[in-house]
């Protein structure tokens, strides 16, 4: 089930794209629950409160807190869901890179765009379900989605994998779990910290800040090579927005 987070002040407007879900989503016999916001602070409150969503359409021009500053709450709070913004602006494209948005869409286009916009984010999320890392020990395995792991640590003789939701514990080296990762998604960033790229907010100076709020220090070794590959990751992330 796809779950759904729309956002827009104009009622009118709101109820028309929650329509098009719908009929579309039956149309291709697919599951969606669908939650409408007249207000942003609403949809940002119940997110806080642990509501996911996989998608949240989000109105750029809203009185009070805009589309932008929103999406720079819903990036602080959680790097994975994915953002559409609907705006009648094209200049606002850049700004929806700084939050890695999905997509844009024109609310003049809707009718016409959307199928296809939703067609590409079920591409997009079917191929990230496929990257995961498992724990194997002789009485567990278990699947962690490349997107859950914010970073991993050495912790005495094993590896402990720092979650969105709590950690996992494996023996195992530093190396060999590096090793066994994307390594265009993990690097490592001092002596027994590997980190999700995905997941790094800021970089100043030599410390990263995660999205769960943790602060890492990089090594005067790896700083460099830590801000050419956040670099190279980002210009990833546009150029698949832009296919």
């Amino acid at each position: 089930m796809l779950r759904i987070g729309l956002v827009d002040d104009e009622p009118e407007f709101l109820n028309q794209v929650k329509k098009l879900l719908q009929d579309y989503f039956v149309d291709k016999g697919l599951l969606s629950h669908i939650d409408v916001y007249s207000k942003p602070e609403l949809l940002y409150y119940n997110i806080t409160e642990g509501k996911t969503y996989d998608v949240c359409f989000l109105d750029i021009e809203m009185p009070g807190m805009n589309g932008r500053e929103l999406a720079e709450k819903i990036r602080e709070w959680d790097e994975n869901i994915n953002l559409i913004f609907l705006t009648l602006h094209t200049e606002y494209i850049k700004m929806g890179y700084r939050v890695r948005a999905f997509d844009f869409i024109s609310k003049d286009e809707i009718k016409n765009e959307l199928s296809g916009l939703i067609e590409r984010l079920l591409r997009k999320m079917e191929k990230d379900a496929t990257k995961f890392y498992t724990v194997s020990t002789y009485c567990r395995y278990e699947k962690l989605a490349y997107s859950d792991i914010i970073f991993i640590y050495k912790n005495g003789q094993n590896i402990r994998f720092v979650l969105k939701n709590g950690e996992v514990q494996e023996r195992k080296s530093l190396k060999k779990v590096l090793n066994e990762l994307d390594g265009e998604i993990f690097m490592l960033i001092e002596r027994g910290y590997i980190v999700n790229l995905a997941h790094i907010v800021k970089l100043h100076a030599r410390e990263v800040e995660l999205s769960n709020g943790k602060k890492l220090m990089v090594s005067r070794e790896h700083i460099q090579n830590v801000r050419n590959r956040l670099g190279m990751y980002c210009m990833r992330a546009m150029s698949d927005l832009e296919g």
